[in-house]
């Protein structure tokens, strides 16, 4: 891991912006300013509040034509350096660079410092080097627009900060002078008069110091810790040499380690000394031989030491001394058990450090995880003394992750370093100043925690250096609360008491319950309404007041937690800054109670769960299980006949595979009245399985008729149906709805002629002939290639395949030919095959000799939508017959093969004019193929998606739900477009509530049922009973129940499935027509003020644009969209639409004038939601919706966008306020750097990421709306986006089929799979309480409830009752309960153990 990256998790700052953070920072914008706050209270915050700020001035400064300026933040050594500008980093989009001496700036010319100040906006750096800059004049006070002192206390008469101000600062015309920003828990940095210090820093730092009077505003951000004074016995006097001195604090084990330390720095030194004299001169050859002669000395003792075997060490006095002992009764009283608590102990020098770490190590206390940090020593070369700034980050990021629970640590970690919060801070050596005291105090954070001192028995300096330290801060904070009002954070004016109890002020009563809202009470309702509010990414819920003087006083901007439907409120101007806050709790509260937030006794009505808002689940839900009775439509009204046919209209019949349906086939021709709708083609199958596409080919022209030819159509019509189907109908021009006709040829186009075409030669023949029967006079040969029909039961149709000389009418059956039992001879079969009563019937001669036929059995399979069964495709119909027995169709057998199709054909065109119908209906029109399959319900249960199918109805084709998921996804832009355009006002939740109420399946349901879709939609396959022509049957199987049957065919249809239907319909437009088809049919369906649109243009002409996107960006805001159009390639026409995309909610509006991005974000989501799926339903087209929904959710879920925004750079340039939220997002961004170096080029490797800060998958989501709404609602600009930076990640999306696994219906299903459950499934049901209609589902295992959720739909039940499921099965107690309920694993068991001792037994 890099040092960067180690130092990019160290950016916590506070819990979130606090009152007296913003106050300072306004304090900081008009003047010089030292800002003297505790350790751990949020300086840094302020800093980069005020660095955020003077970027933006600059940047309308160079606007402006002026010299171009650069931040400095100065720090005093070099951990500091990366630590601080990592921190930047997280909290300011900006250029920032780090530079300290070990990166050779030494040696750097002026030419490579332009170059620094040209390309970067902030400079972090120390103090040092940027004194030497200045001095060289590589850089010029002139360039500096902001100079940052980080531990200002350090400022000295000759320390670099003071030199700074002294040698370069105060020369420099005041009209160029850069702004100073000092930092500092105390202004004293040493044991001197506090106050005489402090004016001291004020006058050095040419700045005045502004602080708060005491603690008071500091509660909740820091907690200052019990300090506990602990006394160890007085230990032996001290003789000489560090030894002593060890043995004597440490005891002699710890001596005896000491000497390896020691020995080892000593030599070092006296190396360093004599390297340094070599480099000076010659002369000193005599000294370096004596250093030479002392290194041979220690080189000898240092022998005798690593020779000498230190034995284990005991907690006993005989080898450590009280002060040690004291020490190792607390950390064994801690760390004897486990916990999370945190400790740092504080010594004064490294080698007591370091023997400590040894120590603690061999005495191995249980839980206790020790560390040692120490400083950096440029050049030391002694083992384990000396820590490199790598080292120190990657010990305190172990002392965050919790793999270590207690450091040893010098002075660096008193100050600068970012260490957690520790609930024990012990100061084993003591402080030796009050700022020592201070910092190492500001250490024990935790809200229970401990400061102890360590001092000796009877040690009177120790006892004065407590009195000291303690007596300073005291008149360091009485110096404070004697500072002028203006540099005072809390500060009261004299008279604002009395301006608060001499005025009235506003107040409001309900008139029900009399409860009354008052200026006063206001802030008590708004704080206990916040903290009752659900939490995201870990904010604070309490209101944020952001206080701005103006000329009559002070006005206060109140700023809510995210998930609080108000978000921010302005009040009234007022005298005093807590009646400004009063007066913005006011009106806050009024508007809360408007929404409904308060109830009438001025009660929150929310809590710690996600909001749910009014109107939210009302009446939304559908019940899965209701159902109802419908008319259906029998027959399209296409075939209604209004008037004598003047133009007939010509539609061919083709097969692709025409030889796979039957060896010779002839098209056929559909004649109509009117012109169809063009049909697209569709598949078939034979007998014997193969597929062929039939294609329908439309002629263009039209033939007007004459009436012998109509005659003769109708005749041809009445002889096909008679022979092949055996059914009459009173089939007259008056009454026929079509014709069949034959046609000539083979090549046609849509511009042949219908003369040219229509077969009249077989027209003739077929009209001026009856049946013919077969004599002695027909030529055998001659009946090769007919069609031979049953003259006693015309069910039995033949085609007539060859002729057999050598057989004879009375010849024994042959064996190789299927027939029924009983059959005696050939003849006997041509008779008597199908008939009970043998020879019935027969009223002609049978002749005595009649020749043999080897003949085609013509099976009663008339469905050929669907692949045949089994039985049909083995069936050998093959068969051997004599003509007498049959008529012969004066149809060629060609024509008849074709004709066996035309049921299939003539069931398919009506319902894809049923669907052409439908479509008219919403005054569409769109390609009947993709309507059709928007209509076809082919189950009872078609709209349980992921559910066996109920009663499958067979060739069909596709039913509705690909397309209900694509029109879903339509639908929820369509309305999300309609909102946002025709409520400016609203919020994110609102416009939510809103989209829902429009969008529900009640909802659709409701508008389907008043325009009679649910007559429309196919839930019947193909019947041999219904397939005919609405004509009078004459003749013909089932005459009386045709002939009678007029009353109106009925289906029943599931509510859910008629709103499913309209959710099809949606993506069927958008499928054929585009957006613009897909907002016409949204419009059409759902018929509200809303949706008015009858183009896709015209949801952008429908849009206001508000004021805020139309004002002149600042050159802050069009340096944002410049950086984002060299990211993404797309330029901002409104900037300010851009910034408020990258705006949190937790920004104070008043900043900038600029709304959150959650309006922006609840467009964008609808916006993503539909490319993503637009673009797997075209990539997957035979993919079912689950498998489509469970893999959508990997391209829009959070984890996956949160990625991507981290990846794009969106997590820096997102303007948000409060630490919480930078530290999360700077985790993930360290997460997402570690998975992506470990995935090996995996596209996958973000699936194993934990959640994100929901602000980064918002952000994005509200770039992509605000990339929508600023290019004019141009759907491709957004589509070119995903394109670039999401779907690369997509292009197998098999990739994700385990993350799609972890869609919380699918995981559950898998989990019982897996336990081999045979009783289990989901049971839903419609519930109501009040005025809230809901799905109730529950997991029932073996008739037992083992977990359920609610939701407003089937789908959304499913998957609360499923994630309560798998909460359940992650308590051990869950899973036993599960296996309890569930037997069928012991169930197999016995029963295969039965069949096994039947086995035995047999």
């Amino acid at each position: 891991m890099s040092l960067r990256s180690i130092t990019s998790k160290n950016e916590k700052i506070i819990c979130g912006p606090r009152e007296y953070q913003l106050e300072l920072f306004e304090i900081a914008k008009t003047r010089n300013t030292i800002a003297v706050l505790d350790t751990g209270s949020g300086k840094t915050l302020i800093a980069c509040l005020l660095i955020r700020h003077i970027i933006e001035k600059e940047l309308e400064s160079r606007a402006a034509g002026n010299h171009p300026r650069v931040s400095f933040f100065l720090v005093h050594n070099v951990t500091l350096v990366f630590q601080q500008a990592a921190v930047l980093r997280c909290n300011i989009d900006a250029k920032i660079g780090e530079y300290c001496g070990d990166m050779g700036v030494g040696d750097w010319r002026k030419e490579t410092w332009n170059d620094i100040l040209k390309g970067q906006q902030v400079i972090v750096m120390t103090a040092d080097i940027l004194y030497s800059c200045l001095t060289h004049a590589f850089i010029k006070m002139k360039d500096i627009n902001l100079l940052c002192f980080d531990e200002a206390h350090h400022a000295k008469k000759r320390h670099s900060f003071a030199r700074i101000i002294q040698d370069f600062y105060l020369p420099e015309p005041e009209n160029t002078r850069p702004k100073i920003f000092g930092m500092t828990a105390s202004p004293v940095g040493g044991r001197s008069d506090v106050v005489q210090a402090a004016v001291d820093l004020e006058k050095l730092l040419h700045s005045r110091i502004a602080t708060t009077s005491d603690l008071a505003l500091l509660q909740g951000s820091i907690s200052r810790p019990e300090e506990v004074v602990t006394a160890y016995p007085k230990l032996r006097p001290q003789i000489f040499a560090f030894a002593e001195l060890a043995s004597s604090e440490l005891g002699p084990w710890c001596a005896d380690v000491m000497w390896k330390f020691a020995l080892s720095e000593t030599q070092a030194r006296k190396f360093e000394r004599m390297t340094e004299r070599r480099l000076d001169a010659q002369a000193e050859i005599e000294s370096i031989a004596r250093i030479e002669k002392e290194l041979s000395y220690l080189q000898e003792a240092a022998d005798i030491v690593c020779k000498y075997n230190i034995p284990p060490p005991s907690a006993d006095s005989s080898h450590l001394s009280p002060k040690v002992l004291l020490l190792h009764a607390y950390l064994k009283e801690i760390y004897s058990v486990q916990t999370t608590d945190k400790c740092i102990i504080f010594v004064s020098r490294r080698y007591t450090a370091t023997v400590l770490g040894e120590l603690f190590k061999w005495l191995k206390i249980k839980y206790l995880q020790i560390g040692v940090l120490l400083g950096s020593l440029t050049g030391s070369r002694v083992p384990g003394t000396n820590f490199t700034l790598r080292e120190q980050m990657i010990t305190v990021s172990k002392f965050r992750q919790g793999k270590l629970n207690c450091l040893i640590a010098t002075s660096v970690a008193e100050e600068g370093l970012d260490i957690p919060d520790c609930s024990l801070v012990i100061r084993f050596d003591l402080y030796r100043t009050m700022i020592q005291y201070v910092q190492s105090r500001g250490r024990a954070r935790s809200s229970v925690s401990k400061y102890i001192h360590m001092l000796e028995s009877g040690n009177r300096s120790h006892l004065e250096m407590l009195s000291d330290v303690r007596n300073s801060e005291k008149i360091m904070r009485d110096f404070c609360r004697s500072l002028p009002a203006d540099r005072i954070l809390d500060s009261t004016s004299p008279d604002e008491s009395s301006v608060l109890e001499n005025t009235e002020g506003p107040y409001h009563i309900e008139p029900g319950t009399g409860a009354k809202l008052t200026m006063n009470s206001s802030m008590l309702i708004l704080f206990h309404y916040t903290q009752l509010l659900p939490q995201e990414d870990n904010e604070l819920l309490q209101p944020l007041f952001t206080v701005r003087r103006v000329s009559e006083g002070f006005i206060s901007e109140v700023t809510l937690p995210t998930l609080s439907p108000v978000q921010h409120i302005e009040g009234a101007p007022m005298p005093t800054k807590r009646a400004a806050k009063q007066s913005a709790s006011f009106f806050t509260c009024l508007e809360l109670r408007r929404k409904g937030e308060l109830d009438e006794n001025l009660m929150p009505k929310s809590s710690r769960t996600k909001r749910n808002p009014k109107m939210t689940n009302a009446h939304l839900a559908l019940d899965i299980h209701s159902s109802n009775i419908y008319p259906r439509r029998a027959k399209p009204d296409f075939w209604k006949i209004n008037a004598p046919p003047f133009e007939l209209w010509f539609n061919i019949l083709l097969l692709s595979n025409p030889t796979g349906m039957a060896p010779a086939i002839q098209p056929i021709c559909l004649v109509t009245r009117n012109k169809l709708p063009p049909i697209p083609a569709f598949t078939v199958y034979s007998d014997k399985g193969a597929e062929s596409e039939l294609i329908i080919l439309q002629l263009s022209k039209s033939l007007r008729a004459s009436p012998d030819t109509l005659k003769k159509l109708c005749q041809f019509t009445h002889r096909l149906f008679f022979d092949l189907f055996n059914k009459t109908f009173e089939l007259t021009l008056d009454t026929v709805p079509y014709w069949i006709a034959p046609i000539k040829g083979s090549n046609f186009t849509k511009d042949s002629l219908p003369e040219n075409t229509l077969d009249c030669e077989l027209l003739e023949e077929v009209s001026s002939r009856a049946d013919i029967l077969w004599d002695d006079n027909y030529p055998a040969e001659k009946l090769i290639g007919r069609f031979l029909i049953d003259r006693r039961q015309r069910s039995r149709r033949f085609i007539v395949l060859d002729h057999h000389p050598t057989l004879k009418s009375t010849d024994p059956y042959p064996p190789s030919y299927e027939c029924p039992p009983g059959i005696i001879d050939i003849q006997d079969y041509s008779y008597n095959a199908s008939n009970r009563r043998k020879w019935s019937g027969v009223k002609w001669k049978v002749p005595v000799s009649e020749p043999v036929l080897i003949a085609e059995c013509l099976l009663h399979r008339i469905n050929y939508l669907s692949a045949p069964d089994s039985k049909w495709v083995t069936a050998d119909n093959r068969a051997v017959i004599t003509p007498s027995a049959f008529s012969i169709s004066a149809i060629p057998s060609q024509v008849i093969h074709m004709a066996m199709i035309f049921p299939s054909f003539i069931t398919r065109i009506d319902s894809y004019l049923h669907a052409w119908e439908v479509c008219s209906l919403l005054g569409m029109e769109i390609d009947v193929g993709v309507a059709l399959e928007a209509i076809t319900k082919d189950s009872e249960n078609t709209h349980e998606h992921g559910s066996a199918q109920v009663s499958l109805q067979r060739g069909m084709g596709s039913n509705y739900e690909r397309l209900e998921f694509l029109g879903d996804c339509f639908l929820k832009l369509a309305t999300s477009l309609s909102l946002y355009t025709a409520y400016h006002a609203d919020d994110e939740c609102e416009l939510h509530v809103k989209r829902m109420v429009l969008i529900c399946n009640r909802y659709l349901f409701t508008k389907a049922k008043e325009m009679k879709i649910p007559e429309y939609i196919q839930t019947a396959g193909f019947s041999r009973r219904t397939w005919y022509p609405k004509m009078k049957l004459l003749m013909g199987k089932g005459t009386t129940q045709h002939n009678s049957s007029k009353e109106e065919i009925s289906h029943r249809l599931a509510d859910k499935s008629i709103s499913d239907v309209c959710e099809a319909l949606i993506g069927a437009a958008l499928i054929d027509k585009g957006l613009d088809g897909a907002t016409q049919i949204v419009t059409a369906i759902l018929r509200t003020p809303e949706h008015s649109q009858k183009v896709w243009a015209d949801y952008y002409n429908c849009y206001t644009k508000p004021a805020y996107q139309l004002q002149e960006p600042s050159p802050s805001h069009i340096r944002v969209a410049e950086d984002i159009e060299e990211l993404v390639g797309y330029k901002f026409k409104h900037p300010r639409l851009l910034i408020s995309a990258l705006t949190h909610p937790s920004l104070p509006f008043t900043w900038d004038r600029v709304p959150s991005y959650q309006r922006l974000e609840f467009l964008g989501d609808a916006v993503l939601d539909l490319v993503c799926v637009r673009y797997m339903f075209q990539k997957y087209p035979h993919a079912d919706p689950q498998w489509l929904t469970e893999h959508k959710m990997a391209m829009v879920s959070n984890k996956f966008l949160g990625m991507v925004a981290v990846e794009m750079g969106f997590h820096r340039k997102l303007r948000r306020m409060g630490s919480v939220l930078d530290h999360a997002i700077r985790e993930y961004e360290v997460d997402i750097q570690d998975a992506k170096a470990n995935s090996n080029g995996a596209v996958d490797f973000w699936t194993s990421l934990k959640a994100p800060p929901k602000a980064l998958p918002d952000v994005l989501e509200a770039f992509i709306g605000a990339v929508f709404v600023d290019s004019g609602f141009q759907y491709n600009i957004v589509e070119r986006l995903v394109n670039t930076f999401i779907l690369p990640y997509f292009v197998d999306m098999t990739v994700f089929d385990n993350f799609a696994g972890q869609h919380p219906t699918t995981y559950i299903t898998k989990f019982m799979d897996d336990l081999n459950c045979e009783f289990w499934g989901f049971e839903s049901q419609q519930c109501m309480t009040g005025n809230m209609t809901y799905i109730l589902t529950a997991i029932v295992v073996h008739r037992e409830i083992f977990s359920y959720g609610s939701g407003v739909s089937v789908k959304a039940a499913r998957v609360e009752a499923s994630l309560a499921a798998i909460q359940k099965l992650e308590d051990p107690e869950g899973l036993r309960l599960l296996k309890e309920i569930c037997n069928c694993a012991e169930v197999r068991e016995k029963r295969a153990k039965e069949k096994q001792d039947k086995g035995k037994i047999n």
